[in-house]
């Protein structure tokens, strides 16, 4: 009895079998049904790792996040945002990789004209090392631009990389004011040489006022947050910070980026008719309001005004705007002295040196730049780069969304603001080398490729 008993217990008992097993997915992973925590029978299992994918949406998500950080500058005008660009750069290529995706590469062909023109351009220029370094900074920013672009294939990618910058862009908001409060100029990036105005960690208060005007329109097209009361507060204190950068051409840009995404937005929603009607009815009220406000008595009252902001933000805009024209003027004479291929890039404050002039600085237009610095062939490129965002976010616009890409960009017409606004804003600034403005044309080209029923 006692040798039965013993073998007895030496057999296993057979498992219960139960009525109904559960099948673990194959598309979720055997972990989705239990969290990754437990089995059925209480044993502990290892915790999911992350997939390639994940971890490039999320090192992405980061570098959108902290986009303005471009000081401090290094050498050929690198910053420490340069590291998390580069490494998600580094982890969608082998996400790309190894998961054997089809990359889509939007604005190949004007960047290429671009490039081919500072490449001849920077032979022939007076500074071909710093042309060469340009056009391999115009590469890191294309790249960039490719890698938002394909990560962003998904709704649900696009989803995390646009609330990252929303809620990123009331943060750097936040920033500006504590420094303002506090006298910290670490935190307001304030300088001497632009007296008052703000420019955070960005290079530039004009750079600052196009990053707070983008996260506007980011915070209007994916309606986040989602409380209303909280995205009007939002949009108060983003304002607020571009009025702080003292940028006018920040100000004209957020003006003619509402317009024109509120007028969009009407003709998504009710048609062509009411559309054209709003239309027709601001235009009258422009017009109307500069027959009866004296835009230069404004000036005056701003440049004697006791308050730092409007002194050196409305006050300063007819000096702005003399410089722009001697500016102007100068790039002209340099364009009919130059080489026919251009001079190649950075060339234009060399040049203008050279010649003594009184004004010398940038050509502060990214369309003329191209012209004198990149030749006909780059300025071809850049009136291509245009024309395709231009259709690329029209085409966002006016077509209907896929179901998960409409439940991101709720406001499409809000993306053709910002573009808008930008590309205004380009004539009398330059801004295609900002790291933050190739991420809006990736956003505008990925809403387009992947998020349109046609794509």
């Amino acid at each position: 009895m006692r040798a039965a008993a013993e073998l007895e217990a030496a057999i296993p008992a057979a498992p219960a079998i139960s009525p109904s097993p559960v099948v673990p997915s194959k598309e979720l992973g055997p972990d989705t049904a239990t969290g990754g925590a437990t089995t059925g029978t209480g044993a502990k299992r290892r915790p999911r790792r992350l997939d390639g994918e994940r971890v490039a949406v999320l090192v992405t998500a980061a570098a959108v996040a902290l986009l303005p950080l471009a000081m401090p500058q290094g050498p050929s005008n690198t910053a420490p945002i340069d590291v998390l660009v580069g490494a998600a750069f580094g982890a969608c290529l082998l996400w790309a990789v190894r998961a054997g995706v089809r990359c889509r590469f939007p604005y190949a062909a004007p960047m290429l004209l671009m490039l081919a023109g500072g490449a001849m351009g920077a032979l022939v220029g007076p500074v071909p090392t710093l042309g060469i370094i340009a056009l391999v900074q115009d590469l890191m920013l294309i790249a960039w631009c490719w890698a938002v672009v394909n990560i962003s294939h998904s709704a649900a990618n696009l989803k995390i990389l646009l609330a990252a910058w929303a809620y990123a862009g009331i943060a750097w908001a936040m920033v500006a004011f504590v420094g303002l409060a506090t006298g910290s100029t670490l935190l307001t990036g304030q300088i001497e040489r632009q007296g008052s105005r703000v420019q955070i960690t960005l290079a530039d208060p004009s750079y600052a006022a196009n990053y707070f005007f983008m996260s506007i329109m980011i915070i209007w097209a994916t309606q986040r947050p989602r409380r209303r009361g909280v995205r009007i507060l939002a949009y108060v204190l983003l304002v607020a910070a571009i009025a702080t950068t003292g940028s006018n051409s920040g100000l004209v840009g957020l003006t003619t980026g509402t317009l024109v995404a509120t007028v969009l937005g009407a003709y998504r929603r009710f048609g062509a008719a009411p559309a054209l009607t709003l239309l027709v009815c601001a235009l009258l009220s422009a017009a109307t309001l500069s027959k009866t406000v004296s835009l230069s008595d404004i000036q005056s009252r701003a440049a004697d005004s006791s308050w730092p902001f409007l002194r050196d933000g409305i006050g300063r805009s007819t000096q702005s705007s003399g410089q722009r024209e001697a500016l102007l003027s100068e790039s002209i004479h340099l364009y009919e002295r130059g080489n026919v291929v251009g001079e190649g890039p950075v060339s234009t404050k060399p040049r203008l040196s050279r010649e003594n002039v009184l004004l010398v600085k940038e050509a502060h237009n990214d369309y003329f730049a191209a012209l004198i610095e990149r030749g006909p062939v780059g300025f071809i490129g850049i009136l291509l780069l245009v024309s395709g965002l231009l259709v690329r976010a029209v085409s966002a616009s006016t077509r209907r969304l896929s179901a998960g890409f409409a439940d991101v960009v709720v406001r499409p017409n809000a993306l053709v603001g910002a573009l808008i606004g930008t590309l205004l804003a380009m004539t009398v600034y330059e801004l295609l080398h900002v790291r933050h403005v190739w991420a809006m044309f990736a956003i505008v080209a990925a809403v387009s490729l992947f998020g349109t029923r046609s794509s």
